[in-house]
């Protein structure tokens, strides 16, 4: 096309037909240029549908991640929620002067444990690495970096920090030297029950325990509730395109 009018444009000059040559000369110029703007509508046509190719890759990643979290979760849930109720049964025991049975030997045995959770952070990782930006919903994105930034960041950080704390430093050595556990988490018995009711600083230590456990049920169920609201809002975010 091109030539075309590079044909026209030097017969036009010869034959002296100026106005006629500047017309096609612009003909010729506009046609570039639209030639260029074709090019850059198609190149950006391209870099659109790779970014989102790229944020629909890293959506199922991230969602199939949070769905083994949920696993995680529910298994520290589970696990808090059981220790809760052995201290609460421990406590009632030592605290209202109750006959002991067999039965309350599971519990003196599940009164040690605390949970650590593992959050499987590669498809997030990945996408911060290559930019946040690539999801293109803005509501989405701020989800996505509240619920690994700061929401899986506070319970980690409780978790390492005050409960390891209370556990290793306060009631391991309260419950060590109080009650013989023959199986964790299956099987203890109080080493002297009268001791044990007089022993204010196991007392303390379980009360504190106790508080600590339902604090930690009550994070999990938080944390559980946020993960499934963020793998709801990926789902509606890939059905959408």
């Amino acid at each position: 096309m091109i030539k075309f009018f590079q044909r026209i444009r030097r017969k036009l000059l010869t034959e002296n037909k100026f106005s006629q040559y500047l017309a096609y000369a612009l003909g010729e110029i506009l046609l570039v240029v639209i030639g260029i703007l074709i090019a850059l509508a198609i190149n950006n046509w391209n870099n659109f549908r790779h970014d989102r190719n790229l944020e629909e890759k890293y959506l199922k990643e991230i969602a199939s991640n949070l769905k083994q979290d949920l696993e995680d979760i529910d298994f520290n849930l589970k696990f808090n929620q059981d220790k809760y109720q052995s201290n609460q049964i421990v406590l009632e025991f030592i605290n209202n002067n109750m006959n002991y049975n067999d039965s309350l030997n599971r519990h003196f045995g599940n009164l040690l444990g605390s949970t650590r959770s593992i959050v499987n952070r590669s498809g997030y990782e990945t996408l911060k690495s290559k930019g946040l930006e690539i999801i293109s919903n803005d509501s989405l994105r701020q989800m996505l970096s509240t619920h690994y930034e700061i929401k899986y960041h506070n319970i980690i950080d409780f978790e390492y920090k005050d409960d390891h704390q209370h556990q290793y430093q306060i009631l391991w050595p309260e419950v060590i030297n109080s009650i013989y556990i023959k199986d964790m988490w299956e099987n203890g018995k109080p080493i002297d029950i009268a001791k044990i009711r007089d022993n204010y600083s196991l007392r303390s230590a379980l009360a504190a325990n106790l508080f600590l456990r339902e604090y930690m049920i009550s994070n999990y169920n938080r944390i559980y509730d946020n993960t499934v609201k963020v793998i709801t809002a990926i789902e509606k975010e890939l059905e959408r395109e």
